[in-house]
């Protein structure tokens, strides 16, 4: 039987590199998870999995499942913004929604709320609370931002 993550842990990070997965791989070491191997996962939260502050302790080479947003741009001095937000159920499972886009982080924090409510609607869930986080920065020459929700056990 599958076991199911009970911790989250959201991160950021942004870099610059010669190429678009150097500043990919460099925004990842810049968020902390830069050493694992990373498995994109789709929108759920587990219920009753707690959000922890620090990074839990993952072994190098782990395969992690991860709700990943980013954005990789060479467009010099073009803003570039990545969110991921947790929206966590009042006794149910929860969502996990990310947006990138050139842009403000603020404007890509609007779009992850909307995101969060409409999913919580759409399934007829109670939302109890939300946390966002976002990464921004402008392009040098080739930059990326990226924002992650790892999925982990305690």
């Amino acid at each position: 039987m599958p076991q199911v993550p009970d911790c989250l842990w959201i991160t950021h990070g942004v870099a610059e590199g010669k190429t678009s997965l150097n500043a990919f791989d460099n925004a990842l070491l810049n968020a902390d998870i830069g050493n694992f191997n990373l498995i994109k996962v789709s929108s759920i939260a587990p219920k009753d999995a707690i959000l922890l502050d620090e990074r839990p302790e993952i072994t190098a080479g782990s395969v992690v499942p991860a709700v990943i947003s980013s954005i990789v741009s060479h467009e010099s001095g073009a803003h570039l913004a990545a969110c991921v937000g947790i929206g966590f159920g009042d006794n149910s499972f929860g969502m996990i929604m990310e947006h990138s886009a050139e842009g403000t982080t603020e404007d890509a924090e609007a779009v992850v709320r909307r995101m969060i409510d409409e999913s919580f609607k759409r399934r007829g869930l109670r939302l109890r609370e939300v946390v966002i986080r976002s990464a921004g920065c402008q392009v040098d020459t080739v930059a990326c931002a990226l924002a992650a929700v790892i999925l982990w056990w305690r």
